[in-house]
């Protein structure tokens, strides 16, 4: 009855036993590797998780130097194609802001009474850059500005000439 024999642990070889869990440990961290690998650069994992069992250690480093990154491409051809798109369906908006002596006299004065800047003015000629704002009037600015020479220069900037305004 008693056909069974009972093992012994002392009968064990235990070195052939741990070499067996290393190469089982090293085959599955292989095919897990190149699963992570593949999926990583846009393949299908589940071909190179087998593969990677079959052909363990060779085959994680083979994809690891010669895959190439499906997900690279196609995020730079998805990113160009979104910007064509960003740059198709953004309207384009005119906001106009009327510029007129209302639109100045919301900055603040200073102690003399002068809208402190710099300013800085688009207009037909090219940019102008002011100071400050001397005085606001019905059609145009009185505005100071320095010239090349460093010299202080009042102009009168009438309203329709200006294009932008910028702070």
């Amino acid at each position: 009855m008693n056909e069974l024999k009972k093992i012994n642990i002392n009968d064990l070889n235990w070195g052939l036993l741990i070499v067996l869990l290393i190469m089982i440990t090293i085959i599955i961290y292989s095919a897990a590797l190149s699963s992570t690998i593949a999926e990583k650069r846009g393949h299908t994992y589940v071909i190179h998780f087998f593969l990677g069992l079959i052909l363990p250690i060779v085959y994680p480093i083979f994809i690891f130097g010669s895959m190439k990154n499906k997900l690279k491409a196609s995020a730079t051809v998805s990113s160009i194609a979104s910007e064509e798109e960003e740059d198709d369906d953004i309207p384009e908006l005119d906001i106009a802001i009327d510029i007129n002596e209302d639109f100045f006299k919301q900055y603040p004065t200073d102690k003399s009474g002068h809208r402190a800047g710099p300013f800085i003015f688009e207009t037909d000629q090219g940019i102008i850059t002011a100071q400050f704002i001397i005085e606001i009037q019905k059609q145009l600015l009185v505005i100071q500005t320095i010239n090349p020479k460093g010299q202080e220069q009042t102009l009168r900037l009438p309203y329709e000439k200006i294009i932008s305004c910028n702070t």
